[in-house]
């Protein structure tokens, strides 16, 4: 048997191109976080986790969710402090929930190209142990 689509496709989730372009439009003071699940998390789990980040972002900032269920959200005011703020809030929510230890997150300023500050994002998350928040530039 086949494995499922790691995420379906939540119906206030925007595509990686649609969130580029968001994030291109933004001209100043803008940052994204990527909030990474823990490998060891089933891939059909993985779409709770997004949801809940999704939940616990600001209203009408996009989030795009990655096949891998990774959770991206853009900032597009306040830059790297304002994302820091909402990448605290999200996990200690999670916290509540005892969920942060399957999560970490990565903090970026918005920089020219788009898509060095989602990688950036995503490094920091990934240089951080569970339940941490990394922050790249």
């Amino acid at each position: 048997m086949s494995e499922p689509r790691i995420i379906t496709q939540l119906p206030w989730q925007v595509t990686l191109e649609e969130f580029t372009r968001a994030a291109s439009d933004v001209a100043v003071g803008g940052a994204c976080c990527v909030f990474v699940v823990d490998p060891s998390i089933p891939p059909r789990a993985r779409g709770g986790y997004a949801s809940l980040v999704m939940a616990y972002s600001r209203a009408d900032e996009p989030v795009c969710v990655l096949e891998d269920g990774a959770a991206l959200v853009l900032v597009r005011e306040g830059g790297a402090a304002s994302a820091d703020a909402l990448a605290q809030r999200v996990m200690g929510l999670m916290r509540k929930l005892a969920l942060d230890v399957t999560l970490t997150a990565g903090v970026a300023p918005l920089g020219p190209d788009p898509g060095q500050s989602l990688a950036a994002a995503r490094a920091a998350a990934d240089s951080v142990p569970a339940g941490q928040i990394g922050t790249a530039g």
